[in-house]
């Protein structure tokens, strides 16, 4: 009998999250400038480029597939989204783990020395997660929890794109999104002068993350369009207009981040394409060890940058000179170790068991 298959266990889905988690992660720690520094190869350095540019937008792709995803069952049954049980559902899989990591942050910012420390107001926009929607906090405690209010707001607007999805049609819902996104990007764009907040406005990007709730309702019900011509041309485009606005860097940034997120969509369609052979192999090393991380990449994102603050701070302070170095470059190891372990024990209860769809409507 074939192993079912959820959206918590498919591991191509593990392996994206594994990369864009590590891409993050070893930005964060320079991985890449140290081993061009010390190699001497500064092609190396590059490597950076993936957590700097690329690892958020490839999140946000991997976020739209999966939210809608876990809920085709509706789509199937033709009936409406439960809305009580799925922001619930979202609220649990995505706030617990957020707050212990805004307060473990802030525990961190306190304890070790030469760190920001967060007003009262600061903490209060991030309790509530706004931080992504004000300019002073976008990343004062945490500089990655701006990406959680970008989140939540695609969860609390979702609904809009199931609701055309169930209404009408897959194109349509898709279409609505582009409108949206269209008129948001043109707003901004006009009036010019846009800040950080403004950039990553969640209608600036809705478009790009519903193209990933798209591609897992064909994936999912309409599996051989996928392999329709127009697909190819769409994405040769995005290429094109990729390479394109390296040209112009300062003028669209904003139709950039957007370009960003879609660039990952053809990769990410292949990878989950060979989800039958990875798990033909899930039991080597390199896929369960990367499946791991995967699992607990929500953890490993939220807390690396104060454990990364914790390892400099305690290999300075309470390791002699001659381990510093070896004590610093263990850290990189043991933090993985570290959110696996909050994985475990902070996300892992508050991932709710999915009802039946028939006791769901």
């Amino acid at each position: 009998m074939a192993e079912k298959k959820t959206m918590q266990n498919i591991i191509a889905i593990d392996l994206l999250r594994a990369l864009a988690a590590l891409g993050v992660f070893t930005y964060h720690m320079h991985v890449g400038a140290l081993l061009a520094k010390y190699s001497g190869v500064h092609l190396i350095a590059y490597m950076d480029a993936l957590g700097a540019f690329y690892a958020v937008p490839l999140f946000f792709l991997i976020s739209g597939y999966c939210i809608h995803a876990s809920n085709i069952k509706y789509i199937k049954a033709n009936i409406a989204l439960p809305l009580k049980e799925y922001y619930l559902r979202r609220f649990l899989r995505i706030y617990p783990p957020y707050l212990f990591a805004l307060l473990f942050a802030l525990g961190i910012n306190y304890i070790a020395s030469g760190t920001y420390k967060p007003s009262m107001v600061d903490f209060v926009v991030h309790l509530f997660s706004l931080q992504g929607f004000t300019v002073p906090y976008f990343n004062s405690i945490n500089v990655v929890l701006w990406t959680i209010s970008i989140e939540l707001a695609f969860y609390a607007i979702y609904p809009l794109f199931y609701y055309v999805r169930f209404k009408y049609n897959l194109n349509y819902a898709l279409l609505f999104s582009l409108i949206v996104s269209c008129i948001s990007i043109a707003y901004f764009q006009i009036n010019g002068s846009i800040n950080i907040a403004e950039r990553f406005c969640v209608f600036n990007l809705w478009f790009a993350w519903c193209c990933g709730a798209f591609l897992s309702d064909k994936k999912m019900l309409s599996q051989g369009d996928l392999k329709q011509p127009v697909y190819m041309v769409f994405y040769f485009v995005v290429l094109v207009v990729f390479a394109g606005l390296k040209y112009f860097p300062n003028s669209f940034f904003i139709v950039s981040d957007q370009i960003s997120i879609l660039l990952w969509s053809a990769p990410m369609m292949f990878i989950i394409s060979k989800e039958d052979w990875l798990r033909q192999h899930k039991d080597t090393w390199v896929i369960k060890i990367a499946a791991a991380i995967g699992l607990s990449s929500y953890s490993l994102y939220l807390l690396h940058e104060p454990l990364i603050y914790l390892k400099n701070f305690a290999a300075h302070k309470y390791l002699p000179a001659s381990l510093q170095f070896p004590g610093l470059i263990a850290g990189i190891f043991i933090i993985p170790v570290i959110t696996w372990y909050s994985f475990q024990f902070i996300e892992k209860p508050f991932i709710s068991r999915k009802k039946p769809v028939e006791q769901a409507a």
